[in-house]
C-alpha cells in the first residue's frame, strides 16, 4: 500500500471506499442457461472488459482487507494480483508492521480500460485509475489513533495498471501510482 499508493501510506494519507469494502459478487450463469448465439467480437470484448474490471475491483477489495489486518493471510489477493502488484502490497504490509500502522476505510476508484489486447497469446490490458484516498486513514495499531497526514499529500492520484488473463482469470501485474492529481468522475 505504501508503494502502491505512491507511497501513499507515508506520503499521502490512506482513504476510503464508498462501500463496506467487500467485493461485489461476480455474476454466474444459471446451470441450464446457454447463449442462443455465438458472441460477436464486440460482445466478447465487452464480456472481457467486465471481467477485467471485476478482477480489478476484487484486487482492491482484497487489498483493503490486507491493510486493515496487516497481512494478506485470509484474503484472496493472490487470486487477483501477481508479480509487482502482489510484491508491492507485501512490501507495504511489512513497512506497516514495522512502523505499527494499519488502515481503516478504503479508496474509491474511478477506473477505465485504456487498452485491451485479446488477440495475444496471453491477453493483456492496461487501465488508468483515479484513486480517491481521502477517506482511507492510517491508524496506529496500538492506539487506533489516526496518523497525522503529511503536508503536500495527494488525495486523488492517477494509477497506471497492467493486467493479463491467465486461463479464465484476469490478474493485476502492476499498479503504479503517479505523483499526479486527477479528478474522479
Amino acid at each position: 500500500m505504501l508503494a502502491l499508493a505512491g507511497s501513499c501510506l507515508t506520503a499521502c494519507s490512506l482513504s476510503g471506499n464508498s462501500t463496506d469494502g467487500s467485493p461485489s459478487q461476480p455474476s454466474t450463469w444459471a446451470p441450464n442457461t446457454v447463449p442462443s448465439h455465438s458472441p460477436s467480437p464486440t460482445d466478447a470484448k465487452a464480456v472481457e472488459e467486465k471481467a477485467l474490471l471485476d478482477a480489478y475491483r476484487h484486487y482492491w477489495a482484497e487489498q483493503v482487507k490486507a491493510y486493515r489486518t496487516g497481512t494478506i493471510r485470509g484474503t484472496a489477493l493472490p487470486k487477483y494480483a501477481v508479480g509487482e502488484a502482489l510484491a508491492r502490497v507485501e512490501g507495504d504490509l511489512q513497512t506497516m508492521r514495522d512502523i505499527g500502522v494499519v488502515a481503516a476505510g478504503a479508496p474509491r476508484s474511478d477506473v477505465r480500460v485504456t487498452r485491451l489486447n485479446l488477440q495475444a497469446r496471453v491477453p493483456s490490458a492496461a487501465l488508468t485509475d483515479c484513486l480517491d484516498i481521502s477517506a482511507w486513514k492510517r491508524l496506529y495499531r496500538s492506539t487506533r489513533r489516526e496518523v497525522p497526514t503529511p503536508t503536500g499529500h495527494i488525495d486523488h492520484y492517477r494509477t497506471d495498471v497492467t493486467a493479463e488473463k491467465w486461463g479464465k482469470q484476469w490478474k493485476i501485474l502492476s499498479a503504479t501510482p503517479q505523483q499526479q492529481e486527477c479528478a474522479t468522475g
